[in-house]
C-alpha cells in the first residue's frame, strides 16, 4: 500500500494476437482458453466454466467462461466444437470475444516474423467459426 492506495501488481506479456472486428454480430462475450491444472481447483475458488454436456473431451481440453451462459452454450454447437477440435488439435489457442472484437492468440506465444502469415491464416479459420468472413473486418 502506498499513501493509502493499494498497489496492483502488473505483469507484461509478449504475445502475437490476431484481432477481428465483429461489430454488431450478436455474439455474446466469452473467453475460451486451453485447460490447465489450475482449472481443476477453480470451482473450489468460486470460478465456473460453461460445460458442454455432449462433449466431455471439449470440457477437458478447454475452459469456457462468460456471463451469458445460455447464449454462450447455444453458440458452441456440436458442429462448432467438432470443427474447433479439428483445427486446434492440441488445444493451444485462446479465443476471446469482448465488445466489438474477437481475438485469437496462444498465451505467451510471440510468433517469429516468418510465421506470422501462417498464424494469421490459422487465426482467420478460427474466427470464421464464430463470424462468417464477409462480416468480420480486420
Amino acid at each position: 500500500m502506498f499513501l493509502g492506495i493499494p498497489l496492483i501488481a502488473s505483469r507484461r506479456y509478449a504475445q502475437t494476437v490476431a484481432a477481428f472486428s465483429v461489430g454488431i454480430s450478436g455474439l455474446p462475450d466469452f473467453q475460451l482458453t486451453p485447460s490447465t491444472s489450475l482449472d481443476r481447483i477453480a470451482p473450489k475458488l468460486g470460478f465456473k466454466a460453461i460445460r458442454n454436456e455432449h462433449h466431455p473431451e471439449f470440457n477437458k481440453r478447454y475452459w469456457l467462461r462468460g456471463d451469458e451462459d445460455f447464449q454462450i452454450s447455444a453458440l458452441f454447437t456440436d458442429q462448432l466444437v467438432d470443427r474447433l477440435a479439428s483445427l486446434d488439435r492440441r488445444a493451444e489457442y485462446s479465443i476471446e470475444k469482448g465488445g466489438d472484437w474477437l481475438i485469437v492468440y496462444r498465451h505467451g506465444g510471440l510468433m517469429n516474423p516468418a510465421a506470422i502469415a501462417d498464424f494469421w491464416n490459422f487465426a482467420e479459420q478460427l474466427a470464421e467459426l464464430f463470424v462468417p468472413r464477409q462480416s468480420a473486418r480486420v
